[in-house]
């Protein structure tokens, strides 16, 4: 027989059980809401990261220069950011494009529409008009390919390295199409002397 004792014990004992089965539910219920936000975590990083992704492929691109064909402006080494969606170009933009497979850079000197032509002592002309320059370097076209002058055509720029002696550039290719241009340089990060 159970003593009064003995009955406050197994109550106790039951009121323990419950308050055991409280929290073991209480618990669970946190370890499933625990879950949940790793979860949800993980599909928002998810999220960012593909945004970033789609930005930095399909809305910008990055590249890196390659040789000093736009020294002193641009530097061997130094990276560029560049706005793929441009598709409207002014004289003096500095943009990417793809020549041979070769990512290349350069400053529009003439659009649709222009002549261009380089005098025998160095002196870009676009329209018959000799165009005053900042420019480091003579602009010469001894040993290039492009028959000058050259009258640009609907989806063509000229393009000119401003190291005119050593650029690789529309005296060598022709006129860029713009089928062939990546993107207009909005900004360039100096990896050299870091």
């Amino acid at each position: 027989m159970a003593t009064g004792m003995d009955k406050r014990h197994l109550a106790g004992g039951s009121e323990s059980r419950e308050m055991t089965a409280e929290k073991a539910i209480a618990w669970q219920r946190n370890r499933i809401g625990s879950r949940r936000n790793v979860w949800t975590l993980l599909i928002k990083i998810a999220a960012i990261l593909l945004s970033c992704y789609l930005l930095l492929t399909l809305m910008f691109g990055i590249g890196t220069a390659e040789g000093e064909d736009m020294y002193p402006r641009i530097r061997d080494g130094d990276l560029l950011i560049y706005y793929r969606l441009e598709r409207e170009f002014n004289i003096g933009d500095v943009i990417a494009f793809t020549i041979n497979g070769r990512q290349l850079y350069g400053r529009i000197v003439g659009k649709a529409g222009d002549t261009v032509d380089i005098t025998d002592d160095g002196q870009l002309v676009i329209n018959g008009s000799v165009q005053q320059e900042e420019v480091f370097f003579e602009t010469t076209i001894e040993g290039r390919q492009t028959e000058l002058p050259v009258k640009l055509q609907g989806e063509e720029v000229f393009v000119l390295g401003d190291n005119r002696i050593n650029a690789v550039d529309s005296r060598d290719f022709g006129p860029v199409q713009f089928r062939n241009i990546d993107g207009k340089v909005i900004t360039l990060l100096r990896r050299r002397g870091l």
